[in-house]
């Protein structure tokens, strides 16, 4: 497990609370739930994506305690309001960073999360110091 996952969990105070509930919005073909779910937590993890080839790919995997389900930032339908402890994006690109930071998305993200959830956004980033790789 990269530490900078664990670190990034930790903030998200859901480290080591068994069966946290996780929305990995924008979840893709789930490289970052495959984290999630081999954590010792046993996440309950909703795999938001908007993109039926992504969310099929996803589903095919079958991970342990994830539920696939349509959405996207500005839509979860699926997903009960106040019921989730984490709203997680992680490796989003550019365009769909932009389906973040709008009004919109913000109020459907907070609608999602429990009184005392948070949301947090992680990408991996180029190390141009590591030259000739």
């Amino acid at each position: 497990m990269p530490l900078s996952v664990t670190r990034f969990l930790e903030h998200l105070q859901v480290s080591g609370v068994k069966g946290a509930r996780i929305v990995d919005l924008a979840a893709d073909t789930g490289k970052f739930t495959e984290l999630l779910v081999v954590r010792h937590e046993d996440f309950e993890t909703l795999a938001v994506e908007p993109n039926l080839e992504m969310r099929k790919e996803l589903e095919r995997k079958q991970l342990m305690g994830v539920k696939v389900l349509e959405g996207e930032a500005i839509r979860m339908a699926e997903v009960e309001s106040q019921s989730v402890d984490a709203v997680i994006v992680a490796q989003a690109v550019y365009g769909h960073f932009i389906g973040f930071a709008n009004k919109d998305a913000l109020e459907e993200i907070y609608r999602v999360l429990s009184p005392s959830g948070l949301f947090g956004m992680i990408w991996n980033i180029e190390d141009l110091t590591m030259k000739g790789l």
